[in-house]
């Protein structure tokens, strides 16, 4: 059986044609909604699969992991990331008089992701979500994707990874990741550089 046979939310790709620098200010509203089936997306740039990723901050500094060679996408292997996160399934929706719930199916795919990739031993203080999404055309994965970004701010660093393809580095200042000692993903370019114009 071919992977990926699961359906996943989308976009067209041309709903986001005004981008810079890997992000694009652009409202997520339920007319641009589409499901396709993730398998025939991977490869296909007319359409971006959507993505609510998480990131955590505390005192400034933004935690960072590695993606290593056990995880299933190779072309990231080996690289630090600072976001979680991952497709928006079919499952997640929330319906109301069939009508799609916008906020209520990001909240709950948001929450299934972080189930699944994270061990939270300190708690959210807050979460924003940034008004820029990712929307970047660096790499065929990049061309593909658009991501909407929460920042969760913690009360310590209290974070591990609990997928064992992710290697913790821990908390790192943005700064930092973008001095070019770490080999640092697009996104993660992108988040770091965001963060510090906030």
């Amino acid at each position: 059986m071919t992977k990926h046979q699961e359906h996943i939310v989308c976009i067209k790709s041309d709903k986001v044609k005004h981008r810079e620098h890997g992000f694009v200010d652009y409202k997520l509203n339920n007319s641009d909604l589409m499901l396709g089936q993730r398998a025939s997306l991977e490869n296909d740039d007319d359409f971006r699969q959507l993505l609510p990723i998480s990131i955590f901050t505390c005192k400034g500094k933004v935690w960072a992991y590695e993606r290593t060679s056990k995880g299933g996408e190779s072309r990231l292997h080996n690289k630090i990331a600072v976001a979680v996160g991952g497709h928006w399934d079919l499952a997640d929706l929330v319906i109301k008089d069939s009508v799609i719930d916008l906020e209520q199916s990001l909240s709950q795919t948001m929450a299934r992701e972080l189930e699944e990739e994270v061990n939270l031993t300190s708690s959210i203080v807050s979460t924003t979500e940034l008004q820029k999404k990712i929307c970047a055309d660096d790499t065929e994965v990049d061309r593909v994707h658009i991501a909407v970004v929460y920042v969760h701010e913690l009360d310590g660093e209290g974070i591990e990874s609990s997928e064992e393809q992710l290697k913790t580095v821990g908390f790192i200042s943005p700064e930092e990741l973008l001095s070019g000692d770490y080999n640092i993903e697009a996104w993660a370019r992108i988040i770091c550089e965001i963060l510090i114009d906030k």
